[in-house]
């Protein structure tokens, strides 16, 4: 008995697990790894393509416009911010996101960068390293117990993020940007009237928002001065949530006591960055999701995603609903 016909192609911007390329092989997709950051380098590969799983890199018109064939394309994640998503729609094209299946890799994450601000983690290697043993004493750890998290958007993850906080002893104080009172109160968290009220109260704020026109810059110095002089920010939904000019001049002038940072308005972060010369402020690559865990969910569903729609089904975590028509 012979092979089946290849009836379609995916073209996959960066590596994903072998499980989600051998699901997409057995429902007769060829498939074409780019492992690289720029569409336009492997324009000619998508341009023969059905689906595309854009990790990294990005999907803007201009790729769009010239890929005819295209009838899906996938993000291994919550995010789609690289993605031009009114010209898909205006093409009929489903964009897949994969929710709920990296939100546990990313609130661990966060804790941990605000169990590393609250206890000071990288000042205190550092100034071991540097034979500044009274560093101990010149800025000491705080103890998390009895402390007010602020957490702003308490989807997925900023749920989890609530239960592990509260599992410390935390109170946990939410504020939606769609003002949603029901989710915030689901999530465990006393809800907050406004984002003022919030930045005000915390002594840990943290960021869980996509990037929209609404939340583009949402933390921004007059933020920032609301906040107490001894909290502290973590952000590891996306850079430009955040103005990170006026988050360094906050983090120079101890307008805050500190941040935990792992996204970036621009990454890899450049070396002129001055986010790097910053004081007391934690940074990680994006990395928050990348545990073996979430990167195998999350591509997979993407994977079964893309291939549904390629099938002529209504996938329903698309950002886009509206392409499928009533």
């Amino acid at each position: 008995m012979g092979k089946k016909m290849i009836v379609m192609k995916a073209v996959i911007s960066n590596w994903i697990p072998e499980d989600a390329i051998q699901y997409l092989k057995e429902a007769h997709f060829e498939v074409f790894v780019a492992d690289s950051n720029e569409p336009l380098t492997y324009l000619s590969e998508l341009k023969t393509a059905d689906a595309y799983i854009n990790r990294l890199g990005l999907c803007d018109a201009s790729i769009i416009e010239q890929c005819k064939k295209l009838k899906v394309i996938g993000r291994t994640g919550v995010g789609f911010d690289n993605i031009d998503i009114a010209c898909a729609t205006r093409h009929r094209i489903p964009v897949v996101v994969t929710p709920g299946t990296n939100s546990r890799a990313v609130a661990e994450h966060t804790l941990a960068l605000l169990l590393a601000c609250a206890k000071r983690l990288k000042d205190m290697d550092q100034g071991v390293r540097q034979r500044n043993w009274p560093i101990r004493d010149a800025e000491p750890p705080t103890e998390l117990e009895g402390k007010t998290v602020g957490i702003i958007g308490t989807g997925a993850i900023g749920k989890i993020v609530a239960q592990l906080c509260r599992a410390l002893g935390m109170e946990c104080l939410g504020y939606s940007h769609s003002h949603n009172r029901a989710k915030v109160e689901q999530a465990g968290c006393v809800f907050a009237e406004s984002l003022p009220e919030l930045l005000k109260k915390s002594d840990f704020v943290t960021l869980h928002v996509p990037l929209l026109a609404t939340t583009q810059h949402m933390i921004s110095l007059p933020e920032l001065q609301m906040m107490k002089p001894t909290a502290f920010l973590i952000n590891t939904s996306r850079g430009e949530v955040v103005n990170e000019a006026d988050l360094v001049k906050a983090l120079q002038e101890g307008i805050i006591a500190g941040a935990g940072v792992d996204v970036f308005s621009q990454e890899p972060v450049p070396p002129e960055q001055p986010l790097l010369q910053a004081p007391h402020l934690i940074m990680t690559p994006h990395c928050a999701a990348l545990t073996p865990e979430s990167m195998g969910a999350s591509c997979l569903a993407c994977a079964k995603g893309c291939v549904a729609v390629c099938r002529g089904e209504k996938w329903p975590q698309v950002v886009n609903p509206e392409v499928y028509g009533k």
